[in-house]
C-alpha cells in the first residue's frame, strides 16, 4: 500500500538517497556520474530541502510504502496564480511504473486551488520522464538549450491544463 503525505525535515537524509539514486539511474545515460553527484550534491543540500519542505507555498510529497520506506517526492510550486510548475517528480527505479509517479502528480494538483496550467521541464535525453509526462496527458510546447556543468541538454518544456482544478 502506497501513501501520499507532505515530507517532513527528519526525512531530509532518506530524500536526498532517494534523489542520489534516481538521478543516476535517471541521468547516467547522458551525463557523467562525477556530474551527477556534483549536481545533486550543490542542488540537494540538507539545508535547502529543509527550506523547501517548510515553505508552506511549496508543495513538497512523498511517497511511502507500508514500512515507511519512502519510494518517490514531488515538489510543486506556484509561480502565478494560473500556473502551478511541477520542480521535481521521481520514483526509486524499483518502483516506476506501478502509479506511483501519477499519484505524487495528483497530490501536487491537490495541493493548490484555483489554478488552469500545470508545467515542468524535462530533458530530452530522459526517455522514461519524457514518456511518463506524455502519458500523465502533457503536451510539449517549446524547446531550449541549457548548460549544466559544460554540458549541453535540449531541456523539452511541458504543460497540461487542468480542467477543474480542486
Amino acid at each position: 500500500m502506497i501513501t501520499i503525505q507532505p515530507a517532513e525535515v527528519e526525512e531530509v537524509q532518506e530524500i536526498k538517497q532517494v534523489l542520489s539514486e534516481t538521478w543516476i539511474d535517471t541521468y547516467n545515460s547522458f551525463l557523467p556520474v562525477d556530474v551527477i553527484h556534483k549536481i545533486t550534491s550543490l542542488w540537494h543540500t540538507p539545508e535547502g530541502l529543509a527550506a523547501e519542505i517548510e515553505d508552506e507555498r511549496v508543495c513538497f510529497s512523498v511517497a511511502k510504502d507500508e514500512h515507511g520506506a519512502i519510494l518517490g517526492l514531488a515538489t510543486a510550486g506556484r509561480p502565478t496564480d494560473e500556473v502551478v510548475y511541477i520542480g521535481r517528480l521521481y520514483v526509486l527505479p524499483g518502483h516506476q511504473r506501478q502509479g506511483i509517479g501519477g499519484k505524487l502528480l495528483d497530490a501536487c494538483v491537490s495541493f493548490f486551488s484555483g489554478f488552469q496550467t500545470l508545467r515542468l521541464e524535462v530533458e530530452a535525453q530522459n526517455e522514461k520522464g519524457m514518456d511518463f509526462y506524455l502519458k500523465q496527458g502533457f503536451r510539449e510546447t517549446s524547446r531550449k538549450e541549457q548548460e549544466v556543468e559544460g554540458i549541453s541538454l535540449e531541456v523539452v518544456e511541458m504543460e497540461k491544463k487542468i480542467e477543474e482544478s480542486c
